[in-house]
């Protein structure tokens, strides 16, 4: 294994100017719905498109399943998107052409597996932003690489640092600890600067852990589908070249090599393919959902508007399914579901739509929704018969039920905010008006429970997400972003906290609850504009851990040291710049 030395550069600084934040509309009484903004615009008409492409003509990939263990390569290939596309150049795990495979892991089975960077020159290099911390002109010729397992409770050195990167010509070896329950997490890259161009590019993949009762066997405790009848569904919406080629610059009002706000595409690939189609057997189906996308919020529901099942969140399974004809997915999340196909005739077509909206400021700049996403086409043969579980936990032979919510020991407080730029207006993310490496880092205490408040002052949906924990959904709550805004000035210049208490701002309405198909462990969640998303989480001790989270592990490029744990809004153009700080897990006694 070896590395480079890079010598240390400015970080391009930017200004402070906080823009307000949208209020929310009235709340939807559907389980699996969120509240949408009222705002809405105009959208330009689209002057980026790609070439029109016939949808459901490809049959949906199903990734091959793979154990941790021995060398998984990260490298090039060709890949054909859709049937009238040329191959193109992309990125996978493990021999993929584009993605990876399906990476199975046991409960408490910790493997070291070698990951090894053979990637050539980045297939984006024209789009990277050389402004944004930690890139420079060394990543477009040979790309770094931070392996990220999204949701495992991973050692300093083996969670995928952003800062703790790798370049081609050389490897890293990854121990992921699997301590867990039965869940559906993923592996992404996680390089500073450039993680939305290498996801982008292909580097993500679904990743399962199994436990005693969610074994995948066919005869597994739960009665839950298995083999065929389990599939990932990792959904990516992108916008494509004539030659077939990824196209990631979409904003026309900016030069290509500089951050665009956030990308949306115009047609939506699904496990790799645009628009595919899925036979599918007269049975029950459990489908892993992933919105692995750059920016875009989706609200998912079948053309004949069936109902299906909600059986998981990001940690694993609820108490019960929970029943829905709609699931809103943020960037990041995952939603187990179970999909009943028994009652349909043979022929039968169905397709897999999304009915959310782009953000007013995407529908600005000619950003427009897209409301396809695959299709399911029915065949002859019986499927999977097992009836959909009456209960997933507390049962016999079940897990124990979710744990109730418990009182806080600290509350924090963290501003979400869309600030101005000293190159494009309105255009700098970040949180707590600070850049990632700005001082001090959150502190929280090993074994403390503590309730963090996101207080979102901008017009997206941020989807933020704390590596290490798990934690559970307390509620979101209105408030009035100006009136926050006015009594609280933010400082003038990026660099200083600034995250006080929304409290006094809150609106009369009542707290919103959780969605039922929210309410269980999370490791990424989903912060609406105008509202105050309030999370609990206990923070694990080092003993129960089995590594003490605080050491420092290294030093990255520059020369720093690394130490500590991210947490970031996961739409990956806004961690890229800069929507990312850190936190550090102390011991009671460093309190």
């Amino acid at each position: 294994m070896g590395s480079f030395k890079i010598t240390r550069r400015t970080v391009l600084g930017a200004g402070a100017a906080t823009a307000a934040g949208l209020v929310s509309g009235s709340s939807s009484a559907d389980s699996g719905r969120h509240r949408q903004p009222t705002v809405a615009a105009v959208p330009l008409p689209l002057l980026f498109h790609s070439p029109t492409l016939q949808p459901y003509v490809d049959e949906l990939p199903v990734p091959p399943q793979r154990r941790l263990g021995g060398t998984v390569v990260i490298g090039e290939a060709l890949h054909q998107f859709h049937r009238d596309l040329a191959p193109a150049r992309s990125w996978g795990y493990a021999g993929a052409t584009h993605m990876g495979p399906t990476f199975i892991a046991r409960r408490g089975e910790n493997i070291p597996t070698v990951f090894d960077n053979q990637l050539q020159d980045h297939i984006f290099a024209k789009d990277i932003d050389l402004s944004h911390h930690g890139t420079c002109a060394i990543d477009l010729l040979v790309p770094p690489v931070s392996v990220h397992l999204h949701g495992a409770p991973n050692a300093p050195e083996h969670d995928g640092n952003a800062m703790d990167l790798f370049r081609p010509g050389t490897s890293r070896v990854y121990e992921f600890n699997n301590d867990i329950q039965a869940c559906t997490l993923w592996l992404h890259d996680h390089a500073m600067g450039n993680t939305r161009l290498n996801v982008y590019g292909g580097l993500a993949a679904q990743y399962w852990v199994r436990d005693e009762w969610d074994t995948g066997a066919a005869d597994n405790p739960l009665g839950l589908p298995s083999g065929d009848y389990e599939i990932p569904l990792t959904v990516q919406d992108k916008m494509f070249w004539d030659d077939g080629m990824p196209r990631f610059y979409a904003t026309p009002t900016v030069p290509r090599n500089w951050w665009q706000g956030g990308f949306c595409g115009d047609v939506m690939c699904v496990n790799g393919k645009v628009w595919p189609n899925l036979n599918v057997d007269r049975g029950l189906y459990r489908f892993r959902l992933l919105n692995g996308s750059s920016l875009s919020t989706y609200t998912f529901y079948f053309s004949n508007r069936m109902n299906f099942h909600v059986i998981g969140t990001d940690g694993g399974l609820l108490d019960a399914p929970v029943p829905t004809h709609q699931l809103t997915v943020g960037v990041g999340e995952r939603f187990d579901i179970l999909v009943d196909f028994s009652g349909l005739e043979a022929g039968t077509k169905i397709q897999l739509l999304n009915d959310e909206q782009i953000v007013w400021a995407g529908q600005m700049l000619g950003s427009k929704m897209i409301p396809n996403i695959m299709q399911f086409t029915v065949q002859d043969k019986t499927g999977f018969q097992g009836p959909v579980p009456a209960s997933l936990r507390g049962g016999a032979g079940q897990p124990e039920k979710l744990p109730a919510l418990k009182k806080p020991a600290f509350v924090r407080h963290a501003t979400l905010n869309w600030l101005l730029d000293t190159r494009i207006p309105f255009s700098d993310m970040n949180i707590n008006n600070m850049r990632y490496e700005d001082e001090p880092v959150e502190m929280p205490v090993q074994g403390r429970i503590e309730q963090w408040d996101f207080i979102n002052n901008s017009p997206w949906d941020h989807t933020m997400h704390l590596h290490l924990v798990q934690f559970r959904i307390i509620g979101r709550q209105d408030y009035w972003p100006l009136l926050y805004i006015f009594f609280n000035p933010p400082p003038p210049r990026k660099g200083k906290r600034w995250a006080p208490p929304a409290d006094r701002f809150k609106r009369r309405r009542p707290m919103d609850r959780p969605l039922p198909v929210e309410d269980g462990w999370k490791d990424t969640v989903r912060c609406p504009p105008g509202q105050i998303t309030r999370i609990l989480v206990r923070f694990p001790t080092a003993d129960e851990l089995g590594f003490d989270p605080d050491r420092v592990f290294g030093w990255d490029e520059l020369g720093w040291p690394l130490q500590g744990y991210g947490w970031h809004c996961h739409i990956m153009d806004h961690e890229d710049h800069e929507m990312m700080l850190r936190y550090r897990l102390v011991a009671p006694e460093q309190e």
